[in-house]
């Protein structure tokens, strides 16, 4: 039988200590108890007065008895035979509540042999029992869902609400209990369902963003960067799906749903030195699967490609031309050119393909993105980039002029050929184009809402500048009021010269890592895998993912008992040794995973492997 993947039955937020604002009968207790709902969604489409105040009472009432016996933590999770209850308390008597239904398989049920013993029953009898046959009957898969996964996720959408918007508490101080209401009601109805369960949780990601693999050669560079800065502009350099936070974004504290915040505005550009060496990008094919691909993200709720922070490719800012993106305003110009060998052996896109670009269900974006940003968002693009931020070539605009002489028996090339050296002499098309330190530049700014003084409830607007070539970016965190006061010309020209940096050492780094071989041994001999995680982010073995029940048992037993400082297991098939520790060596607390694949490996072997992790510093 096919296994049903777990579901979200209701999500509901309310906070006990409101009171109705209309003057209602004493004995009226469901208007008072209404009041106290500020968001519910559920399942069904219309369900009733009653079973919203039934389920939010019994949340109330579970919360109520545990602290009975500890009043220092309330009910966290509770588990029944079909379904998990989470309860948040994210802000001082505000609560989110959410119901989820575990992964469930029908039943197969044989039919009841008949007793001719005896005689025939009473009508009454026989109508409950044909009603109880026509029920569906199902077995629940306990094991299909983490306490600790559920727990992040919701934490996760609050933050990202508080990001967006501010905090409960602040809107409801500063706007009302209607206002606090409508804003819940546009944000958490389309993220409540969004959440897709049926995915399996990845204990990566949960644990926080993942550091660049070249993190400790990067944030040299980065801080180099950031001591050129102005005081109060925290630099956060982002490469989807990696980040590497300066010494100074560190210090400052910012929430974690900041750094997933800016990483999800940037979309998933190739990098500037494999843009153009793709054979098959000019096919139309290929851009009939880009097309598909950018259809699915946006379906999904996932940021396209076809534009910078998740907008539109007109309302972005570029400093720096190249008409190989995917969100290139081309205005005509070449935009329906074919090359030769296309106009010659007349190449037809993919029929599937097109089929599946057609099909396409058709989402309104600009009521999404109005659901899940702030009503405050009207200066989201202030700045233009003829304010002093240009920072491109001076030629641009004779590569511009140039690019209209291309005939249309002539291919055009992917990408904007740089001006010739001032001696005349033309480069060899075989030698790698050089890349410009001011190219392809993108400049765009966003607001989020971050707390202040040192309370996390009173929070404030806060501007986010974006300085961008293709796939990597630099997100600089500044106060609203001051921004007009940095020069931005310095500031981008030194994000210009960084980015360029980077660019080189990471395509350095993948030119010595392709000439090494590997051996015979580490071929055939499985990996040991790790997890650590520090201040919300993360560093893993390559193209590891952790899904292990194992490691996510580990991880919910460190947080639930703080005296449990390891937690070694041992599956039987496969037989991987499984350890969950917390460490504070070298002053910061971060916990390590490891995964152990070898049969042979002892339970010492594996503490040494532990022990050599450890000593690894970031």
């Amino acid at each position: 039988m096919s296994r049903l993947h777990p579901a979200l039955l209701y999500l509901t937020i309310y906070n006990p200590t409101l009171r109705a604002s209309e003057e209602v009968s004493k004995d009226d207790e469901d208007a008072e108890e209404q009041a106290q709902i500020l968001f519910y969604t559920s399942q069904e489409r219309a369900a009733s007065r009653d079973k919203m105040l039934r389920q939010v009472g019994l949340a109330k009432a579970l919360v109520n008895f545990s602290e009975i016996f500890l009043p220092t933590d309330s009910c966290h999770n509770v588990h029944s035979q079909s379904r998990r209850m989470i309860m948040l308390n994210p802000e001082p008597d505000f609560w989110i509540h959410a119901a989820v239904e575990l992964a469930k398989t029908p039943r197969t049920l044989l039919p009841k042999p008949k007793d001719k013993g005896k005689g025939k029953g009473n009508g009454k009898g026989k109508e409950k029992e044909q009603a109880s046959a026509l029920q569906p009957s199902y077995d629940y898969h306990d094991g299909s869902l983490h306490d600790y996964a559920l727990r992040t996720h919701l934490l996760r959408g609050y933050e990202q609400f508080k990001l967006t918007h501010g905090s409960f508490t602040s809107i409801l101080t500063s706007l009302g209990q209607e206002a606090l209401e409508l804003q819940l009601e546009r944000f958490f109805t389309v993220w409540a369902w969004s959440w897709d369960l049926s995915k399996s949780f990845e204990l990566n990601d949960d644990l926080g963003l993942s550091l660049h693999p070249l993190y400790p050669s990067i944030l040299p560079l980065l801080d180099t960067f950031s001591s050129q800065l102005p005081a109060g502009l925290d630099a956060l350099f982002l490469s989807p799906p990696h980040v590497v936070p300066s010494t100074r974004y560190r210090q400052s504290n910012h929430p974690p749903a900041l750094s997933r915040h800016l990483l999800s505005l940037i979309p998933r550009h190739l990098p500037c030195h494999e843009a153009d060496d793709r054979p098959e990008a000019s096919s139309p094919t290929a851009k009939g699967a880009t097309a598909t691909t950018a259809a699915k993200e946006v379906v999904s709720g996932k940021n396209s490609s076809g534009g910078f922070l998740g907008m539109p490719s007109s309302l972005a800012m570029s400093m720096g031309r190249n008409w190989s993106w995917p969100g290139a305003l081309t205005f005509g110009k070449g935009a329906e050119r074919k090359s030769p060998v296309t106009e010659r052996e007349e190449i037809k896109p993919n029929p599937s393909v097109a089929e599946s670009t057609s099909t396409v269900t058709e989402v309104d974006r600009g009521a999404l993105e109005d659901a899940m940003s702030s009503a405050d968002i009207h200066g989201l693009l202030e700045k233009r980039a003829n304010d002093g931020l240009s920072v491109t070539d001076p030629d641009a605009a004779h590569e511009g002029r140039s690019e209209v002489d291309h005939s249309g028996d002539t291919p055009r090339p992917s990408r904007v050929p740089s001006p010739l050296p001032a001696d005349g002499s033309s480069t060899s098309p075989l030698e790698p184009e050089k890349p410009d330190r001011y190219r392809q530049l993108d400049f765009a700014c966003t607001f989020v809402f971050l707390p202040e003084s040192g309370d996390p409830l009173e929070t404030h607007r806060r501007q986010v500048i974006h300085l961008r070539c293709q796939s990597l970016a630099v997100a600089l965190i500044a106060d609203a009021d001051n921004v007009e006061d940095y020069d931005t010309h310095v500031i981008s020209e030194a994000a210009s010269q960084m980015l360029h940096d980077i660019e080189n050492l990471i395509v350095a780094e993948a030119t010595r890592a392709s000439e090494i071989l590997p051996s015979a041994t580490k071929i055939l001999q499985p990996r040991d895998n790790h997890l650590i995680s520090f201040d919300h982010f993360t560093v893993a073995s390559p193209d590891f993912v952790a899904k292990s029940d194992h490691l996510y048992n580990g991880k919910q037993l460190l947080e639930q008992e703080l005296h449990i400082t390891e937690v070694f297991s041992r599956g039987q098939q496969p037989q991987h040794w499984h350890v969950s520790k917390r460490d504070n060596t070298g002053g910061e607390e971060r916990e390590v995973f490891l995964e152990v694949a070898r049969k042979e490996t002892s339970l010492s072997d594996v503490d040494n492997i532990l022990q050599g992790l450890q000593l690894h510093s970031f």
